[in-house]
């Protein structure tokens, strides 16, 4: 602006007492706009703040809660086990630490409410000494860590189930208190073969055969890894393969 300006001057295409004046229109427009900036995020932080503190639990809202579950993380996972349970009339609560994905269960008239669920001070606010079990399905390996661990440390007696990245992320999971881990890849990845064996013609009782057969030898190999170092892995059978000499079942899927 500047450069443009001293050259309309120096051609006289325009004058220079405008010149001037749009000097200092320039220059205070260049001083003013990083204040204008920091005030216009510290005015949308304080509206957000007070939509958020909306979004939390209120005081005696969840004291009627026993015996429920708490889901940690409200992303495609957590929404699907939420309206499996809501169907089924079971009680829970779902946390998540995305103001948009809260918003939507409360669309949805969920019990979701806004809360980091690796701090005790909000696990606390939804009943975490009274819950059943928790379920842990939250975007990355290191907040389900830290969720397992707050929850381990401070609710001892409540159960916990946890979506793992991989086995060596389901291992570190069960260290830190899991109650039973289920790699997140497997169902996915069959449901995707099944679809594509299924386009390459194969008869339905093949797909069907094929895919149990991949689940039970994948189960298998968890649980005995599970056997051999104690974890939880393997769909929480695990920790019951030392009682049982039988191999796991599992519920056929079968295909249209």
């Amino acid at each position: 602006a500047f450069v443009l300006l001293g050259e309309a001057a120096a051609k006289a295409i325009v004058a220079s007492a405008i010149c001037s004046q749009m000097y200092l229109v320039v220059a205070l427009g260049m001083a003013l706009t990083p204040m204008l900036a920091t005030l216009g995020n510290a005015l949308d932080d304080r509206f957000e703040t007070k939509d958020v503190l909306k979004l939390q639990p209120s005081e005696g809202e969840v004291d009627d809660l026993r015996g429920h579950v708490i889901v940690a993380g409200f992303g495609r996972v957590g929404q699907m086990i939420c309206q499996l349970l809501g169907e089924r009339l079971i009680p829970f609560v779902a946390l998540d630490v995305r103001s948009d994905r809260v918003a939507k269960g409360r669309d949805m008239e969920m019990p979701v409410y806004f809360g980091d669920s690796g701090s005790s001070a909000v696990l606390h606010s939804v009943g975490a000494s009274k819950a059943a079990c928790a379920v842990v399905v939250l975007d990355t390996p290191g907040a389900n860590y830290r969720c397992v661990w707050a929850i381990k440390k401070h609710y001892p007696n409540v159960k916990i189930y946890v979506r793992a990245r991989d086995v060596s992320h389901g291992l570190n999971l069960e260290k830190a208190g899991a109650s039973a881990v289920v790699p997140e890849t497997l169902e996915p990845s069959l449901q995707l073969a099944a679809a594509v064996l299924q386009e390459m013609q194969l008869p339905p009782e093949d797909v069907t055969s094929a895919i149990d057969e991949y689940r039970r030898k994948h189960i298998a190999e968890l649980s005995e890894l599970a056997y051999v170092s104690g974890s939880s892995l393997g769909y929480g059978y695990g920790k019951n393969s030392s009682k049982q000499s039988e191999p796991v079942e599992t519920t056929s899927v079968e295909v249209e």
